[in-house]
C-alpha cells in the first residue's frame, strides 16, 4: 500500500508539471491548423518581427512592467503584467481532447528513457550473460511499450486527427512515433516469449535508432528547422 501511495504521489506531481509547462502556442496552432513548415517558419518570423521591429523605448517599457504610458508611442503600452494574463489566458485548456495534446511532451519522455535503457541493459545482458538481466529488459521493454503507446495517442491529439500533413517535419514525426509503439509492443512480446532473444535484441536495436530520429523531429518541431545548427 506504501508503494502504491508513493506512485499515487508521483503521478500527481508529473500530471501538474505536464500542465504548468509552457506552451509554443504558434507552433502548437500551426500544426493544428495542418500548416507546412514554411508557413510556420513566416508565421513565427512576423512574430519576431512584430516583437523587435517596436522602437526601443517600446520595448523598454514592456521589459520595465511599468504601468505609465510610454511617451514615445501613440497607442497605450502593454505592460508586462497584461501580457503575462494575455498569455496564460491564451494557453488555457478548451477541451478533453486538447489536455490530453498536452500531455504529449511530458509522455514522451518516458517510453524514450526506458526503451534506450532496455537497449543498454540488453547490450550488458549480451556481454555478461551471467548478470541475470532478463526481468530487467522485460521490465524496461513492457513499460516503454505502455508508454509509448500513450504518447502515440496524445501525440495524434496534439498534431490533430488526419492522415496527411502539409508539414513533413509533423508527418514524418507522426507515424515514426505511431511505429514507435507499435514495434515497441512487438518488443515486450517477443521479451516474454522463450527463445526469441535474437529477434529481441533487432527490435530493440531499430527501437533504440528510430527513438534518436523521433527526438531530431521533435526538436525541429518545438525549436525550429535545423536546430542542432549542423546545417
Amino acid at each position: 500500500m506504501t508503494v502504491l501511495r508513493i506512485l499515487r504521489s508521483h503521478f500527481a506531481i508529473l500530471l501538474v508539471a505536464a500542465l504548468s509547462l509552457p506552451v509554443d502556442a504558434s507552433a502548437h496552432d500551426g500544426h493544428k491548423k495542418d500548416m507546412s513548415d514554411a508557413e510556420m517558419a513566416q508565421m513565427e518570423m512576423h512574430g519576431d518581427a512584430d516583437m523587435h521591429g517596436a522602437p526601443s523605448a517600446a520595448r523598454d517599457h514592456l521589459a520595465s512592467g511599468k504601468t505609465e504610458p510610454a511617451a514615445t508611442t501613440a497607442a497605450t503600452p502593454v505592460t508586462a503584467e497584461q501580457a503575462l494574463e494575455a498569455k496564460i489566458a491564451e494557453n488555457r485548456i478548451t477541451s478533453a481532447g486538447d489536455l490530453l495534446g498536452r500531455l504529449h511532451p511530458v509522455a514522451a519522455h518516458f517510453p524514450i528513457a526506458l526503451l534506450l535503457m532496455a537497449a543498454i541493459a540488453e547490450i550488458l545482458l549480451f556481454m555478461r550473460p551471467a548478470w541475470g538481466l532478463e526481468i530487467t529488459v522485460r521490465f524496461l521493454v513492457s513499460g516503454g511499450a505502455a508508454g509509448a503507446a500513450a504518447a502515440a495517442v496524445f501525440g495524434w491529439f496534439a498534431g490533430g486527427w488526419r492522415l496527411e500533413d502539409r508539414s513533413e517535419t509533423l508527418a514524418l514525426h507522426r507515424w515514426n512515433g505511431t511505429a514507435i509503439a507499435a514495434v515497441a509492443i512487438m518488443a515486450a512480446w517477443l521479451a516474454f516469449r522463450p527463445g526469441s532473444r535474437k529477434a529481441l535484441r533487432f527490435v530493440i536495436a531499430l527501437l533504440a535508432v528510430a527513438l534518436v530520429i523521433q527526438g531530431y523531429h521533435g526538436g525541429e518541431m518545438v525549436f525550429g528547422p535545423n536546430h542542432l545548427g549542423l546545417e
